[in-house]
């Protein structure tokens, strides 16, 4: 017992003493754009060149680690070709050059060296993609018949290739729409990181104001700018049919595919009776000329 109570107060009083001997920084966050390059900055003034620098991503991802003592530098996984130390130019400065930045950059960085004591500095970074943002109209009033408004359509807001994960929001001639019949979709690719999100909308445009959808986030990443980069395409298909419709144009579909088969047969049975018409026709003037002949005969 009196060993157990001994480790313990020896470890306390190492971890005060490291406390002690610790000097630590934060900088200001940054953000940095999916695909591009951020340089995080580390400078290491007075460093000891022979001990260690590492960088590192939270509390468990090696990112970098240079011994000075061997003069060797290993990359963490994922980390090849995309990181670089200043260090062999500046031995004052430490800081970390990360290129062709993903979803999974994300996150706090720490950068470690040593002086008379350990530094520590830490960086956050916040990643983000804007949304490739494309509005259509996929269901207007002569696709559902009669019944609806003048201005009825059903719209379809997409946004894709973005991150954080961000909301639509629709505006009618400037102003927010609330209570709207609505569907919205999200979709996370797990192999980007990136989301891709769908609102679908079901409204009555009589007055003819202008439509717009957007979308919207609590991070930085709202500032950016968001542009639709694919060619609009008019859908005449609804994404929110009901069954009910989906049944009726089913329904409707079979009835004109059974008329058109119908109407094939009766044109080929009316052809193939007027055909059977002119042979028997044929035969039964064929068969009067023969018998008008043999009589003829018979009175000579």
């Amino acid at each position: 017992m009196e060993t157990y109570r001994t480790h313990i107060v020896m470890w306390t009083v190492l971890w005060l003493v490291a406390v002690f001997l610790c000097a630590s920084a934060h900088l200001e966050p940054l953000q940095a754009i999916v695909g591009q390059n951020v340089l995080l900055q580390c400078p290491c003034k007075k460093r000891n060149e022979r001990m260690d620098i590492k960088w590192q991503l939270e509390d468990h991802t090696t990112v970098l680690h240079h011994s000075g003592s061997h003069n060797t530098t290993n990359i963490g996984e994922g980390y090849q070709n995309r990181v670089s130390l200043f260090q062999n130019e500046d031995k004052d400065n430490c800081s970390l050059l990360l290129s062709g930045i993903t979803v999974a950059d994300n996150g706090m960085y720490k950068c470690f060296f040593q002086t008379e004591t350990l530094v520590y500095i830490h960086i956050t970074l916040n990643v983000v993609a804007s949304y490739s943002v494309c509005m259509y109209q996929v269901l207007d009033q002569a696709s559902v018949g009669f019944g609806w408004g003048e201005g009825f359509g059903v719209y379809q807001c997409k946004a894709n290739g973005g991150y954080p994960k961000g909301q639509i929001h629709w505006k009618m001639g400037g102003h927010p729409l609330v209570n709207t019949s609505r569907r919205d979709e999200t979709h996370l690719d797990n192999s980007t990181g990136l989301y891709s999100l769908t609102s679908n909308l079901t409204m009555d445009r009589s007055h003819g104001e202008k439509l717009q959808c957007m979308v919207e986030n609590t991070d930085q990443a709202s500032k950016l700018n968001s542009t639709c980069k694919e060619k609009p395409v008019y859908i005449r298909e609804s994404l929110l049919e009901s069954p009910d419709k989906v049944a009726v144009a089913a329904g409707v579909s079979v009835s004109v595919v059974v008329m058109l088969v119908a109407g094939v047969l009766l044109v080929i049975f009316l052809l193939t009776r007027c055909h059977r018409r002119e042979t028997s026709t044929k035969q039964r003037d064929m068969e009067e000329r023969s018998v008008t002949q043999q009589l003829n005969m018979y009175e000579h």
